[in-house]
């Protein structure tokens, strides 16, 4: 009785080594992937000189991670959203948002994984209950993502949720506010850009060929018109002479 005692009080203990263990592979397998560039190293210490828990370096290598390899980054803000809308809403940005992620996330956490890069101006984005919407390497390598279309989904889906709102975006180097999303999702497709390009190219191309061509067809008519002139003049030459 006395070892069956001992072992479910010892039970708890177990659970929460386990999970200290799990957090710490975390973070080690994480730590891994790429970084931010930065002009200071970030802190390793907190302010009483200890070093940061296994979850916070877990939390801050995931949030860089995401800033690193996902092609773009839309900041949401959530109200109130229940465990069944958040999921349903998760599931509708998988599916219809070319395989996009949702990740609830702490801003203080991310403020602190933004200071000193070159997105430190998203920081102020990260206000109240914020999350970010990404992309994995997974989704955005598959033949036909279509990375600015995802985004243009992703806002779509934004205005039929009520609770959430567009705080802005990032997209490879450049940061969007959401009017500026709203024109950059409404920017032609690349095809269709390199199709107007190549008109204008083309256009003065085919206009000097065209002109060039005009010029041997006018050329021969002045010396028809010539030589119709000196054919009738010499008939009546003919008749003075006689």
């Amino acid at each position: 009785m006395f070892a069956a005692v001992y072992s479910a009080a010892r039970r708890p203990l177990g659970l929460a080594r386990r999970a200290v263990i799990q957090f710490r592979g975390m973070a080690s397998s994480s730590s891994q992937q790429p970084k931010l560039e930065r002009s200071h190293a970030p802190k390793t210490l907190t302010m009483y000189k200890k070093p940061f828990t296994p979850r916070k370096q877990f939390l801050f290598s995931e949030y860089e991670g995401q800033f690193t390899t996902s092609p773009a980054i839309v900041v949401i803000q959530h109200h109130n959203l229940s465990g069944a809308e958040q999921l349903e809403y998760r599931r509708d940005l998988k599916l219809s948002a070319q395989g996009a992620r949702l990740m609830i996330v702490r801003s203080k956490m991310i403020k602190a994984v933004l200071r000193n890069t070159r997105f430190a101006n998203m920081g102020s984005l990260f206000t109240g209950p914020t999350a970010i919407v990404y992309w994995r390497d997974a989704e955005a390598g598959v033949e036909g993502f279509d990375s600015i279309l995802a985004v243009k989904q992703t806002m779509d889906l934004a205005k039929k949720q009520k609770k959430v709102v567009l705080m802005g975006a990032k997209y490879g180097e450049t940061l969007l506010n959401p009017s500026m999303m709203k024109d950059f999702v409404n920017l032609p497709h690349i095809d269709q850009l390199r199709a107007q390009v190549l008109g204008v190219i083309q256009s003065p191309a085919q206009q000097l060929s065209s002109v060039l061509q005009r010029i041997p067809q006018r050329l021969v008519g002045v010396l028809q018109q010539k030589v119709d002139a000196e054919g009738e003049g010499k008939p009546e030459e003919q008749q003075n002479q006689q």
